[in-house]
């Protein structure tokens, strides 16, 4: 048996992230400042380490009951954190004005 009461965890931070990464693609480079790449770096590392520790209780919780664990999980947690490491470096390079605007 698969534990997998988890996941809709790892699928909203995984949304939000996404979300906040095409306002970061979209927005004009007028709107962009300090504070908002503050957020959304802070943003991204809150994201990281609540997937790390809901994947490593989820592990706790396999190794327990004796289940195996959720590989889909793992995987959400795999996207979750090259997308908010991507949403740093777009934020960062947004605020140097070196990526262009769609």
């Amino acid at each position: 048996m698969v534990i997998e009461y988890l996941r809709p965890i790892f699928y909203v931070i995984l949304l939000f992230s996404i979300i906040i990464m095409l306002t970061v693609i979209i927005k004009k480079k007028s709107v962009h400042n300090q504070i908002i790449t503050f957020y959304i770096a802070t943003f991204s590392i809150f994201a990281i380490i609540l997937s790390g520790i809901t994947l490593f209780q989820l592990g706790v919780i396999a190794d327990e009951t004796g289940n195996a664990g959720d590989e889909i999980s793992f995987y959400l947690f795999i996207a979750v954190l090259i997308i908010n490491v991507v949403n740093i470096a777009l934020s960062f390079l947004k605020k140097t004005r070196r990526l262009p605007s769609l």
